[in-house]
């Protein structure tokens, strides 16, 4: 059966975003209003949530951002404001730290942008220091908010540095680190001893004595040889100078005489923990993530471990729980507990005995894809939640993902839906084998028969032919690579090209013909008239977006990843394309689509630029909003997606960070 997941206040079943507390934002031309589910994960960054005494919470939803509630987790709401790079975007969050000192000031690491600051938890943040050479984690020194560590995620001839400190409130950074190797291993565990701020301890991701630690604020390191391989986060204990935790792909390490021995703990854990949580009060009690096995608990330290049996199997669908925290508490009261799961943010307010959702406006689904289906409802493919979405009204949506395989559901990275079927759609994973269907709304899938088995990731588009639902098509940019054929409705596939390739669009009434583009490796725009079994090169350039006139199939669109003329309009069939970019303004084309019933009006989203619109077939473009769409035109993770409904012409939506909707007023 398919799942549904309802709000807060009337228990686990729907995943509901009410319009009364979507976030709205007036745009040039109409309003943007955030309408994605709520649900998703939080960040498995060491501090996946932080607070500011018992009612005031942030946490980071992975590429949607951050966000911060007041009230113990009633009411999320987004909270970036002045988080944003010189281009105007908001980048994308890797993690917060924050320092026990001041826990009012918080820092916000960033994929690409730098580190950025809050002096008021999240109400407002600073503009992002821009790093030489961006990272992956930051840490507090325990006693000076104003001093703080960032870490690259990797550093080579290209890219030095491995390590920065600030001791400015993080305006501005220098290098550290003398003695860190420069490898091009990924870099991930970073942290301040609780009990000393000198003691400083990084992990590399590397065999043996990927674990180094400083004892003068960073500047010089030296390698612990005995420490456990990969190491990817590491914790200082709250109390006892000299003791610190381990976490690696081969499980939990504790040390007690400051790294010069380790010892394997952490019996009873299903998986390795992506974070520990301690209590604040006694630190002997520390909680784990058990991802679909839930959450652990031990009270001996972290030697060993018991599984808190308070969440349901409904609680752990997708990922089940990846992150949890404990806030701040009295002797004598109980914990209160966060954990972070595939459908968002859970509390408990009695020490583990019984958890509640709290993700009334927490809006942390990644999206990969949307489409519309023959009924006029929404579909999402998303990862790191339950995998695929449909509305079922306004800001209300059913998981139709959760019949798919765990491993299938937890990373969707495209989604088409039959023309004539309201209830046939195809979906393809993110990482993994095999393409999906469904005949009945996504109660039940089956696996399409291809040969080779081939896996697929990430870079994915799946196309129904609008004249025929018995055709489809896949096209693949990353993992087994090319574009791939059914004709019969999704059942079977086969391979006809071999070349990367990242969009498609097939003509509205010969189901043979077809245009695909990339901007992967041999990148360009291809037309085929066969059914992709030939291809041939109509426009260089890295292609992201195709669009095709319902009425007038001649005429065809697509939007670039990069240059000057972002958009390109052809009106002989392919055979010539000239640039359409008139009154554009941004660097790549993230989303491109035509309103079914005003074919010569379109909406293109724009990274650095926000969403346009023109209303004569691209002869040129007026801005329609940059404000939400701007902010939120990154994509340095997953993928970008327009849609337009069909039957409201005016309302455009954006999937990449939860969904955005474009209302036209």
């Amino acid at each position: 059966m398919a799942t549904a997941i309802r709000s807060v206040c009337l228990g686990l079943m729907f995943v509901c975003s009410s319009t009364a507390r979507a976030e709205f934002a007036r745009g040039i031309n109409g309003g943007v209003t955030d309408v994605g589910p709520e649900a998703g994960t939080t960040s498995t960054a060491p501090q996946p949530f932080l607070f500011r005494g018992t009612d005031e919470v942030l946490a980071v939803a992975g590429r949607t951002g951050i966000y911060k509630t007041v009230n113990r987790g009633q009411i999320w709401m987004r909270s970036e404001r002045g988080l944003v790079a010189a281009d105007g975007v908001e980048p994308y969050v890797q993690g917060l730290c924050q320092a026990s000192s001041a826990p009012e000031i918080a820092y916000a690491s960033t994929l690409e942008g730098g580190v950025s600051r809050t002096t008021d938890f999240g109400d407002s943040w600073e503009a992002p220091t821009p790093l030489a050479n961006p990272g992956s984690a930051c840490a507090v020194d325990p006693s000076d908010a104003s001093v703080v560590y960032a870490l690259a995620a990797y550093s080579d001839e290209f890219s030095p540095g491995r390590l920065y400190k600030s001791t400015d409130g993080g305006r501005s950074f220098y290098t550290v680190g003398s003695g860190l190797p420069d490898q091009q291993e990924p870099a991930d565990a970073l942290a301040v001893a609780p009990t000393n701020p000198l003691t400083v301890y990084v992990g590399l991701a590397i065999a043996s004595g990927g674990l180094f630690v400083s004892s003068d604020g960073g500047l010089n390191f030296s390698s612990l040889p005995n420490s456990p391989s990969f190491p990817w986060a590491v914790y200082g204990h709250p109390t006892d100078d000299g003791t610190l935790f381990v976490l690696t792909d081969g499980g939990l390490f504790l040390s007690i005489d400051g790294g010069e021995s380790f010892a394997q703990i952490g019996a009873g854990l299903p998986v390795p923990p992506g974070v520990l949580a301690f209590d604040p009060v006694d630190p002997s009690i520390v909680y784990a993530p058990g991802g679909p096995d839930g959450l652990f608990r031990s009270v001996d330290g972290a030697r060993t471990f018991a599984r808190i049996d308070a969440l349901s199997e409904d609680q752990l669908i997708g990922l089940g729980v990846l992150a949890v925290a404990v806030s701040p508490r009295s002797t004598g009261d109980p914990p209160v507990i966060y954990a972070g799961t595939s459908l968002g943010p859970i509390r408990s307010d009695d020490g583990g005995n019984s958890f509640v959702p709290i993700h009334d406006g927490y809006r942390g689904v990644s999206v990969n894809d949307i489409a519309f289906d023959a009924a006029g409802r929404l579909l999402l493919a998303s990862n790191s939640s339950a995998g695929v979405f449909r509305s079922t009204g306004p800001g209300a949506y059913q998981i139709i993902g959760d019949t798919l395989a765990r491993e299938i559901a937890t990373y969707v990275s495209a989604v088409a839906a039959a023309p004539d079927d309201p209830d046939l759609y195809v979906v393809g994973p993110g990482a993994g084998s095999g393409v999906f269907r469904t005949t009945d709304g996504g109660r039940s899938w089956t696996q399409a028969m291809i040969s080779g088995n081939p896996s697929f990731n990430i870079r994915m588009r799946i196309a129904f032919a609008p004249s025929d639902s018995r055709r489809v098509y896949v096209v693949s940019g990353s993992g087994t690579r090319g574009l791939f054929i059914s004709s019969d409705a999704g059942e079977s596939f086969d391979q006809v090209a071999v070349q990367p390739l990242t969009s498609i669009a097939v003509d509205p009434r010969d189901p043979d013909v077809l245009f695909v583009g990339s901007w992967i490796g041999v990148s360009g725009l291809f037309k085929s008239t066969d059914g992709g079994h030939t291809l041939r090169l109509v426009a260089n350039g890295p292609f992201t977006s195709i669009a095709i006139d319902p009425q007038r199939p001649q005429v065809i669109y697509a939007g670039l990843r990069l240059g000057a003329n972002a958009v390109l309009r052809s009106v002989d069939g392919g055979q010539s394309f000239t640039p359409a970019a008139q009154g554009l303004i941004g660097d790549r084309v993230l989303g491109l689509g035509i309103v079914p019933s005003q074919p010569t009006r379109l909406f293109v989203w724009m990274h650095a630029g926000g969403l346009f619109r023109s209303n004569d077939g691209a002869g040129s473009w007026v801005v329609v909003d940059t404000g939400e769409t701007l902010r939120r035109s990154t994509d340095v993770s997953g993928q970008t997606a327009l849609a337009i409904d069909g039957s409201e012409p005016e309302n455009v939506y954006l999937g990449h960070a939860n969904v955005l909707q474009f209302v036209n007023q």
